[in-house]
């Protein structure tokens, strides 16, 4: 009888896999005609460098870009950034930044971020700012893909065939992918500098949170173009949006540094807990902000919520299961418990105490890949890729289940 049992159960268990397995095999194939992105350093590609090549000329040189695409590409990362993964993702390739202007390639989207980009609006810029600020805030962001749109509208039916260069179609707009991932410029520099205190920066989150909000309604409304001597056209509006909270300041190498005291408190990983409160804040009102406005316009096809602190904290929890063997260390970095000096950093050179230190070449670190920031200041290619997979897979994303849909893994570990 129990062997009858066994047998029977055995049976359910198996059905119930291959039912699993059905289903998972029935998931639409994640697929967009183009990925659109704004945001700040942990999600541009060229548009700092491109509006300020001096001033972000160590975009280009050594040792960004070892992992993906094996040279510098003005990333701040060993590799592919959190968007590089999310299109590759999502069967596209990566995408340009809006102010490239050399062989872009725009037929899978547009990247709109730019280091330096607050998402609160830049209401002073001096040229003199510090080496990680721009006046290009979310409200230019924004400006920038207005008019970006109205630019496929000229070509598309003004001057048809006028323009060699590939491009996506206006209609495709509504059907495509976008990220939003910002707020991190907006406490880690005032930080890094120290023009607020952790307690100053607290207070600043409804105001972070609420202009990231203004960017989603404004990327979510219908809009009007009424062109000189033509019929007015209703703009598309986006329909899918990824909006990502932020990775726990406290955990952040330079961070780290900086605000080591002989009185600073530390969570069980290590973090320090009082910057800590500040992302954990942000991330909760800008959940109920998404929730919010997910209520607010029911049409949008979909308003995701991706959790990235929940990434992070899983890593340091059980970071042998990521291959992560330097969770607070950065591996572009000299100097301290944590890898990081503010005099010499990653793509420099540079004198520490008395030693001379040449953060320049192309072996930061033993392995780049068991770290999960890259400079101290912006997070990894392993870190990314650990935060797109979940998010594809649906986990640390929100409403539940997510994309629901099937990812394309296939050039997750391209290097070209």
């Amino acid at each position: 009888m129990k062997t009858s049992l066994c047998w029977v159960a055995l049976i359910l268990c198996i059905l119930h896999c291959v039912r699993l397995s059905a289903a998972q095999d029935l998931l639409p194939n994640c697929s967009y005609p183009a990925v659109y992105a704004f945001g700040d350093g942990l999600t541009d590609v060229g548009n700092a460098i491109a509006a300020f090549p001096e001033k972000f000329a160590h975009a280009e040189l050594d040792p960004n870009g070892i992992e993906f695409p094996m040279h510098p590409a003005d990333r701040f990362c060993d590799g592919k950034l959190l968007v590089d993964f999310l299109a590759f993702g999502v069967r596209r390739r990566p995408i340009y930044p809006v102010l490239r202007g050399t062989s872009p390639d725009f037929r899978y989207g547009t990247n709109f971020a730019a280091v330096g980009g607050s998402a609160r609006n830049v209401t002073l810029y001096s040229k003199a700012s510090g080496p990680y600020y721009t006046p290009f805030s979310l409200d230019v962001q924004l400006q920038w893909f207005e008019r970006y749109k109205i630019r496929l509208w000229f070509y598309e039916y003004m001057n048809p065939g006028i323009v060699v260069q590939p491009l996506p179609t206006l209609n495709s707009i509504n059907q495509s992918l976008f990220l939003v991932y910002a707020g991190y410029q907006d406490y880690f520099y005032s930080l890094y500098d120290k023009t607020l205190t952790p307690r100053q920066a607290l207070n600043i989150v409804e105001e972070v949170v609420e202009s990231i909000g203004t960017l989603i309604e404004g990327m979510l409304k219908v809009s009007v173009y009424y062109p000189p001597g033509s019929p007015s056209y209703v703009m598309p509006a986006a329909k899918d949006i990824l909006v990502l909270g932020l990775p726990p300041l406290g955990c952040i190498p330079a961070m780290l540094t900086i605000y080591q005291t002989p009185g600073a408190k530390y969570n069980s990983h290590g973090c320090l807990s009082d910057l800590n409160k500040i992302t954990t804040k942000h991330n909760r009102l800008l959940g109920e902000k998404v929730i919010a406005l997910r209520e607010k316009y029911p049409d949008t096809l979909r308003l995701l919520y991706g959790d990235i602190h929940g990434v992070y904290t899983d890593i340091l929890k059980n970071p042998e299961a990521y291959n992560i063997t330097e969770p607070l260390k950065a591996c572009c970095g000299v100097g301290g418990s944590y890898s990081f000096n503010k005099d010499v950093t990653c793509g420099h050179l540079g004198t520490v105490g008395n030693e001379m230190v040449n953060l320049t070449g192309t072996t930061p670190c033993f392995n780049h890949k068991a770290h999960l920031s890259w400079d101290g200041v912006h997070t990894s290619d392993a870190f990314n890729k650990a935060a797109v997979t979940a998010f594809l897979t649906g986990k640390h994303i929100y409403p539940e289940g997510g994309f629901q849909c099937s990812p394309d893994f296939t050039f997750w570990n391209a290097r070209m």
